[in-house]
């Protein structure tokens, strides 16, 4: 579902055992071995703590690097804490309004759709999606494609949880109305060989 982030390019500020750390996860990562790399992503955090402290901008990112193997590794209420701990981090240090925001809170509406918490996942949608409105509406036309891109696909998270919400309630022609929508904007936003799509389309057959 989920690829991972990009991991701190700090260098100059980083310690050497953060460094290999932060190798060694992707390494680990890049092979499959999510156990492994999960083990030192938790060494990185520990070691980011340290070199930039507890609530630093770095230190939320590898912890949603975390959350992000946590979630491919099936441990969706461990991702869901690892996303709430850099929603919290990041409410604290950014603007109110900061699309990082909006996009943990989208981490943890998905952690909570694969818990089946449906009505809790619809909640942290539409507060990204509310964060995402706010945020577009303040770009500069520069970053206007990007954050776009990210609000449609914000959204069609959003339309894949109600429809799950949908199917529960009996509704199925709605639901599948919303499966549909969701699955053009992900095909639009990502590409049709994208695992967000695929999940879209398991819920169609």
């Amino acid at each position: 579902l989920l690829i991972i982030l990009l991991f701190v390019n700090n260098v100059n500020s980083q310690s050497l055992e953060l460094r290999e750390s932060l190798q060694n996860t992707k390494a680990s990562y890049s092979e499959g071995n999510l156990k492994e790399a999960i083990n030192f992503a938790l060494k990185a955090i520990e070691f980011s703590k340290i070199d930039f402290g507890k609530e630093h901008y770095y230190t939320a990112t590898l912890i949603e690097n975390l959350g992000i193997i946590q979630y491919e590794s099936l441990m969706y209420k461990d991702a869901e804490i690892s996303f709430q701990e850099v929603l919290s981090i990041r409410k604290k240090i950014l603007k109110e309004d900061h699309t990082d925001i909006a996009e943990a809170l989208n981490f943890i509406a998905l952690s909570n759709r694969k818990l089946q918490q449906y009505d809790t996942a619809l909640n942290y949608h539409n507060e990204a999606l509310l964060i995402m409105s706010r945020a577009i509406a303040k770009s500069n036309p520069n970053a206007m494609n990007e954050q776009n891109r990210k609000g449609a696909l914000f959204r069609a998270s959003a339309m894949h949880t109600k429809a799950l919400i949908e199917i529960k309630n009996k509704n199925i022609d709605y639901a599948i109305g919303l499966l549909k929508t969701s699955s053009k904007i992900f095909y639009n936003s990502l590409g049709k060989d994208k695992s967000q799509l695929i999940e879209t389309y398991k819920e169609l057959i």
